[in-house]
């Protein structure tokens, strides 16, 4: 079940016996959680680099096991974030399906097949979110990485200021550290902003619930014009729904900067 939250088997079982037994040094960590001699001073070094043991300056090292609540309760938590939105994503589908399962329905045959489209190349991507930006009315849900961050301060802050003074409801969920903390500030200065540890590669936009913008960053890094981003932006409501669910729950669970 650990190897779910992201650890190999034998740090695993590493990580077991420090739960189980307390502070131990490696060759008992390795004897207690039969982990070969050669794979417990890796495993119990990447388990520090993880956060989740502890070493003690002695002669042997001991290693003590860190709170799983510190680390692995994000993770867990992310899991289940995944698993309702896989639930909600099928529960969605079959709605569908009864309702398709004997053929077309009617009143859709004629339907246009054009809820998706395809932006090549970062400026023209940022291009297409300034215009959502400038007409959004009601609400912008913008989810960024670390350097997504800085590059939506520079391109879109004047958008996301306009818009929050038209009354839509701005929020911004954003990676923060110490490469975008002060950008992360002057947008908590015209916006509503949230710190979250869940990562995502991508950034999203999504407007008025009616819009949505998935973003590709390469590189991510933070100049606005240069870079082969790739972007899918569609009005398929299914999508749109899915993620601001999505962005509701994260944004609950995140603290403001």
């Amino acid at each position: 079940m650990l190897q779910l939250l992201h650890l190999t088997f034998y740090e695993a079982k590493a990580y077991l016996a420090l739960i189980k037994n307390g502070p131990l040094k490696a060759s008992e960590a390795g004897f207690l959680g039969h982990v070969p001699r050669p794979k417990v001073y890796g495993a119990l070094r990447h388990l520090q680099r993880k956060g989740l043991v502890h070493i003690a300056p002695s002669n042997p090292a001991t290693f003590r096991a860190a709170s799983p609540n510190a680390v692995l309760k994000a993770k867990a938590d992310e899991l289940v974030d995944q698993a309702m939105l896989a639930q909600e994503t099928v529960e969605k589908l079959a709605q569908e399906h009864e309702l398709t399962k004997h053929g077309p329905r009617r009143s859709e045959l004629p339907r246009e097949a054009n809820e998706l489209w395809y932006i090549d190349g970062r400026e023209q991507i940022y291009n297409r979110v300034a215009q959502m930006l400038e007409r959004a009315t009601d609400s912008i849900s913008y989810y960024a990485t670390p350097a997504g961050l800085v590059r939506a301060y520079k391109a879109h802050s004047e958008c996301l200021e306009n818009a929050a003074k038209r009354g839509a409801a701005v929020r911004v969920l954003g990676q923060t550290g110490r490469e975008n903390y002060m950008v992360a500030r002057e947008l908590a200065a015209i916006v509503k902003i949230r710190k979250t540890t869940k990562p995502l590669a991508a950034n999203f936009v999504c407007v008025d619930g009616r819009e949505l913008v998935v973003i590709e960053n390469c590189p991510n890094d933070f100049d606005v014009r240069s870079g082969s981003d790739k972007a899918a932006w569609t009005t398929n409501m299914l999508l749109v729904e899915l993620y601001e669910n999505l962005f509701d729950r994260v944004w609950e669970n995140a603290s403001p900067v």
